[in-house]
């Protein structure tokens, strides 16, 4: 078989049944599955030539963000994943500046991570964006969930770079396409379940009251508490770090509520909470009720405390530190996790994940890097997700919400920062 025979396309790297179906859910509802970090850093901005080089040089070990994804014709068969050819780095590294417009981070960032990622390139995009904030800069970063790993973030970040990895096949004609497909029926019926799963679940309306219909807004609230009061709280009431930022939300959901005039008592949310699987290795989904009528901190906290300590004694959940520890999950590809968790399952109301992150200081370009505040996307039907990453003694919230549901979002992260401070006074 010569390489440029139709059966060729067979050996191009399909995307994982799991992907294609994300792919799908996209397309069908048109809900960008964009998963975000803001990075914000000390000092002046470098200038835009000389990020775009050092953007270069880490691409080497990141052959996904090299390459495009490819349909095929008829959707026959899953896309595949084929190199993209010469890239257009000036496409894919922008510059923004904000001088003159305090407090337009957010505003920027949310209509970022908006935006649909142009498919016929790489899926993935970095903004510079010079005074951000007072005497610094930020990095908006923004790839599409089907780039496992969240590896563009870590590659940035990392002291040196890393070994180059072969890239992917180039791009396969659609005959090709086609008679790669064909050689493997089973792609097709992958496909086929993809599109009825997303048209069946994705269709669905909850009752919760962070249920909204699509819209194309986002807007986005960026936040940091002190990671010891999380720490003090979980030493005088147990449980985890993770326990104690889900009940400081559930406090401040449940505020959110009343200042809207209603009454939360006895409700209860159904928080998507990514965990570590003690035995598959892999970020697994736990469903946690959070109380949103328990206005008593420690009630709160005791509640959610009380449900993940029973997945974790049953031996299915480690603590997410302990997966990092032991496995070298990079923060940035937990994060991705979370959103591909949050996309394939149903029956949640919130998809909220809290990711441990290194506490050691970084640095791009020589400008330290002051905070890191992830965002993971919306899935139909829902108006908030949560992400939370700790990193240099601080907890980095990313709040993403929809515009018309929750236009802002801000006023929740402030109320989450407030609950997560009494929580360590309540526990003396």
């Amino acid at each position: 078989m010569t390489p440029h025979s139709p059966l060729s396309a067979a050996r191009h790297d399909r995307l994982e049944p799991a992907d294609a179906a994300l792919l799908a859910l996209e397309e069908r509802t048109g809900a960008p599955q964009n998963v975000g970090c803001v990075l914000v850093f000390e000092g002046r901005a470098p200038a835009l030539d000389e990020l775009t080089k050092l953007v270069s040089e880490r691409l080497v070990g990141l052959p996904r963000h090299t390459a495009r994804v490819l349909a095929v014709p008829l959707r026959l068969g899953r896309p595949v994943w084929a190199h993209a050819g010469d890239l257009d780095l000036a496409f894919h590294v922008r510059g923004e500046s904000l001088a003159g417009r305090g407090g337009a981070l957010e505003r920027l960032a949310a209509r970022v991570l908006a935006a649909p990622l142009d498919r016929g390139r790489p899926l993935w995009e970095l903004t510079l964006v010079e005074d951000a904030v007072p005497g610094g800069f930020a990095l908006v970063v923004k790839a599409h969930a089907v780039l496992a790993g969240g590896g563009l973030v870590a590659a940035l970040l990392a002291d040196a770079p890393v070994a180059p990895v072969p890239r992917s096949a180039p791009a396969p004609g659609s005959l090709e396409l086609v008679a790669g497909a064909l050689s493997s029926p089973r792609d097709a019926v992958h496909m086929v379940r993809a599109l009825t799963t997303v048209a069946r679940e994705h269709g669905r309306r909850s009752p919760s009251p962070l249920a909204a219909a699509p819209g194309s807004l986002r807007r986005l609230a960026l936040i940091d508490a002190d990671l010891e009061l999380a720490r003090a709280a979980k030493e005088r009431l147990g449980g985890t770090v993770n326990d104690v930022v889900l009940a400081a939300l559930a406090g401040a959901l449940g505020a959110h509520l009343r200042a809207l005039g209603e009454e939360p008592d006895g409700m209860r949310l159904r928080a998507l909470v990514p965990v570590a699987g003690a035995r598959e290795g892999k970020l697994l989904a736990a469903f946690v009720p959070l109380p949103l009528g328990i206005a008593d901190a420690r009630r709160r906290h005791a509640e959610i405390a009380r449900t993940l300590d029973g997945l974790r004694a049953s031996g299915r959940a480690a603590g997410a530190g302990e997966l990092s520890d032991r496995d070298g999950f990079a923060a940035a590809a937990m994060v991705t996790g979370a959103a591909r968790l949050a996309a394939a399952e149903r029956g949640f109301d919130v998809a909220v994940a809290n990711v441990p992150g290194p506490q050691r200081r970084h640095r791009l370009l020589g400008r330290e890097l002051r905070a890191a505040h992830p965002a993971i996307p919306l899935t139909p039907g829902r108006a908030l997700s949560v992400a939370v990453l700790s990193y240099g003694g601080r907890l980095c919230f990313g709040l993403l919400a929809d515009a018309d549901a929750l236009p802002d979002p801000g006023s929740l992260a402030r109320a989450t920062v407030q609950a997560l401070a009494e929580l360590a006074p309540k526990a003396r």
